[in-house]
């Protein structure tokens, strides 16, 4: 497997994730020389997000 393979496998993967609406997905890309950094947190669901999940299942 290639690089150009593992870096589409993993945009595929964080395309996931926003798409999921579930988590939070930040990724920053800088400049040669420094490090590019990507974080996923977990949004926490609300009483209003709990009761729409609820009636659309």
């Amino acid at each position: 497997m290639g690089i150009k393979d593992k870096i589409t496998e993993a945009s595929e993967k964080i395309y996931d994730l926003i798409k999921e609406d579930k988590y939070s997905v930040e990724v920053n890309l800088l400049k040669k020389g420094t490090k590019s950094t990507s974080t996923v947190k977990t949004k926490r669901p609300t009483n209003h997000t709990k009761k729409w999940r609820a009636k659309n299942r």
